[in-house]
């Protein structure tokens, strides 16, 4: 693959690489993207003249030829030739991720490898002497107000190289966003620790004293031979400020309570190299067994590691002082913490690998509950904080309806997809509540909330977003509405229970009456325009008769219906229907890098919910939407030249960069194979898969997996179209073979 940004990242240890080939450069520290600074990293080899040969990580030596690049979900190599002996020199950086397995995956450090092949020719360069049997290697680095020295080996204490610096707690956007004003925050700085440990004993310092060299030989590809190292990092001091019971608290990153020194994080790195590597290569191999193209495959191994760099995995201590976990995510460019929209579509990756991240965040989310004064009931805030404070809402205004039905429908997923009852049980109340506040948004008993409709999808120009009775918000709030009655009945609420069901579907026939047009369902059924305000500052959005664009084509009509279809809930929505909008969406609303938000403004694209959108066309036994290659495209002329966005969910007229939405991606190996899971079903577990079967494929069915164990299903169509199930834990239900047990005729959608 050609050379492009890159993000490499640990899951909620903050310690990240993006490297910067088009810049010369490595963004880099131990706290991660936003709060890392430029690094001169020299990898490379030296020829027999001496010429130092280097990826473009450094703005010293001479590039190596003809360079690219490969990742997988986990790591990155990265490749470049030497044509005038012949040599190909590889370097790979290796993120250890193995789901479920915490200390694993906390670790603050990275595997980095390299090593150098022979080759028959680089294109038609004429060497200029033999391939040479050994070479040097060398790792250097460079970074401003940074303390760098490099230590030889000595006796059985290896080489390494120490880093040793201050690092700001002030987020830098590299753009400007109206947060950075609105929450001015005083800079503040942490003592950082690293250090660059070489596994080989051939090893010496480089002349400067700032990095490391290694003879190697040369040797054929799969030999084994390569210079190993192990960068690790420590932070012990507090990096995030948490709200908890009315008080501000600081939070340490939660591998402190692991590893109290950056000595002891190395121990363990380089005890537990072997096994960690042999778990993290097992999940990226079983991935790969999954048929997805290539623009897929690139999307969702870009898309999970921005999501990493983007995670706070940490702990603070309460009144008592007990120690509380602290789990949240920045929104990428945005820095709001955990943004409830932004993890709804993050959702399908925590059912698929670690269903307990989501369930930490259900918890805070429900702490942080709004009275609302008018209704008297309640309603949740759209994220819950900004920059290195979760201390409150930081976005500009509230998104009452959206994101208490975003709550409603994640809460209901996990219950069912899980089968845990004790939040649905714990958070009775605050569903109570929620539950009443959206039966009173509705203000006329039209179907439609006409009160707390504001939202975040500020780069769409059109009017209709900001109207009152919008259909998809309706359809969410329906579907919100149904989902706390399914949790209101486990929690033994059987009148208000009873109550939400009744409206949702009673609601739902308004909506098909009022919204259905011929083809498509309309953006919104208000199509008078005067007392509109626009969200962020309040200004009347006057000056004409009628909503721009209430009649659009909208790709988000739909975008409540994912969550329930996991769980094998009944149709919302008239399903014929919901395919014709679909197709008719596709059609109308398609730009270069993927569907407009509505057919008004069609390159303002949100390439998430793209993806929620193909996911949930694949669930309705559809094709599966448009190419990846529309959102691959998107992320390539991103992170090329002098672009270097990381996984952008927008075009132009915005700046949702590095972004943690990406990991919707997900959702492909949920969708391929069509799963489905409820374990509290009337009838006992039910799960369910129906897999297109025009060709062989292995689908790894992730949420079923015994990951302690190392037991992970397979779906495997072969090349007969039978289906069956490697490695069954759970008895699964294949559909499709017998039409007697379809999802059709079973009632559900397939």
């Amino acid at each position: 693959m050609q050379l492009m940004s890159w993000m490499i990242a640990r899951l909620g240890s903050r310690f990240g690489l993006l490297f910067e080939p088009y810049q010369r450069r490595v963004m880099h520290s131990a706290l991660g993207r936003f709060l890392d600074r430029p690094l001169d990293l020299m990898v490379g080899l030296e020829e027999p003249d001496g010429t130092r040969r280097v990826l473009p990580f450094t703005t010293d030596g001479q590039l190596l030829t003809d360079p690219g690049q490969f990742e997988r979900i986990n790591s990155i190599t990265f490749r470049g030739y030497s044509e005038k002996y012949n040599l190909r020199f590889e370097f790979n950086v290796h993120s250890v991720f193995y789901p479920q397995d915490e200390r694993l995956c906390l670790l603050p450090a990275m595997y980095l490898e390299m090593r150098v092949n022979p080759v028959d020719r680089v294109r038609w360069h004429r060497p200029v002497g033999p391939t040479p049997s050994q070479v040097k290697l060398f790792i250097r680095l460079r970074r401003p107000q940074t303390q760098i020295t490099a230590q030889p080996g000595q006796g059985q204490e290896p080489a390494y190289v120490d880093l040793s610096y201050r690092c700001s707690l002030t987020p830098q956007i590299g753009a400007s966003h109206p947060a950075a004003t609105a929450h001015p925050q005083e800079e503040r700085f942490v003592e950082v620790r690293e250090r660059i440990v070489s596994l080989n004993p051939e090893c010496t310092c480089l002349e400067d004293g700032a990095g490391l060299v290694c003879q190697l030989p040369v040797t054929e590809e799969g030999s084994g031979v390569k210079w190993r190292l192990v960068w690790a990092a420590h932070v012990a001091e507090p990096v995030l400020e948490v709200a908890h019971a009315g008080q501000s608290r600081p939070a340490r990153l939660r591998y402190t309570q692991h590893w109290s020194s950056l000595e002891e994080v190395i121990d363990e790195a380089i005890r537990t190299r072997d096994d960690r590597l042999a778990l993290s290569r097992r999940f990226e191999k079983l991935l790969e067994q999954a048929p997805l193209d290539g623009a897929q495959r690139h999307l969702l191994n870009q898309g999970f590691q921005n999501w990493l760099s983007n995670t706070f995995w940490c702990q603070f201590a309460d009144d008592q002082g007990s120690l509380q976990e602290w789990f949240s995510v920045w929104e990428g460019t945005c820095l709001y913490h955990s943004t409830i929209d932004a993890e709804y579509n993050a959702s399908l990756a925590y059912l698929s690998l670690w269903p307990r991240l989501l369930a930490m965040q259900l918890t805070q989310w429900a702490q942080r509950e709004q009275a609302h004064e008018a209704s008297t009931w309640a309603y949740l805030p759209h994220d819950l904080g900004w920059g290195t404070r979760a201390t409150g809402q930081g976005y500009p205004h509230a998104m009452e309806v959206e994101e208490s039905c975003n709550f409603l429908l994640l809460l209901q997923a996990y219950t069912h997809w899980t089968g845990d009852k004790a939040y649905a049980l714990s958070m009775r109340g605050l569903v109570e509540r929620l539950a009443q506040y959206l039966i009173w948004v509705d203000r006329d008993q039209s179907g439609f909330a006409s009160e707390g409709v504001d939202h975040a999808i500020g780069d769409d120009q059109g009017l209709a977003p900001f109207s009152r009775r919008q259909t998809s918000l309706a359809v969410k709030r329906a579907a919100a509405l149904r989902g706390a009655a399914v949790l209101l009945t486990i929690a033994g609420d059987g009148e208000l229970s009873q109550r939400c069901e009744d409206i949702a579907e009673a609601d739902l026939q308004k909506i098909e009456r009022q919204a259905w047009l011929a083809d498509h369902y309309a953006v919104s059924v208000e199509a008078a325009g005067p007392g509109l305000l626009e969200p962020w500052g309040g200004a009347p959005l006057g000056g004409f008769e009628r909503v721009r664009g209430w009649d659009a084509y909208s790709i988000y009509t739909s975008n409540a219906l994912l969550l329930p279809m996991l769980i094998g809930q009944p149709p919302l929505l008239e399903e014929a229907r919901v395919r014709k909008d679909i197709i008719s969406t596709m059609r109308e609303n398609l730009s270069r890098y993927g569907c407009g938000h509505t057919s008004l403004e069609p390159e303002s694209i949100w390439v998430s919910q793209n993806l929620w959108r193909d996911h949930m066309a694949r669930y309705l036994g559809m094709a599966g939407g448009l190419s990846a290659q529309h959102y691959w495209d998107l992320q390539l002329a991103s992170n090329t030249f002098q672009q270097s966005l990381g996984y952008v969910d927008t075009y132009i007229n915005n700046n949702l960069a590095f972004h943690p939405r990406g990991v919707t991606a997900m959702g492909y190996l949920l969708a391929g194979p069509r799963l489905i899971i409820d374990r509290l079903a009337a009838g006992g577990v039910y799960i369910t898969v129906d897999p297109d079967r025009d060709r062989p494929q292995r689908w790894p069915l992730l949420p079923l997996a015994d990951w302690r164990a190392g037991k992970i299903p397979v779906c495997v169509v072969d090349e007969a179209g039978r289906v069956t199930i490697e490695g069954k834990i759970d008895p699964v239900i294949i559909h499709g073979s017998d039409p007697t047990t379809s999802p059709t005729s079973a009632g559900l959608i397939g």
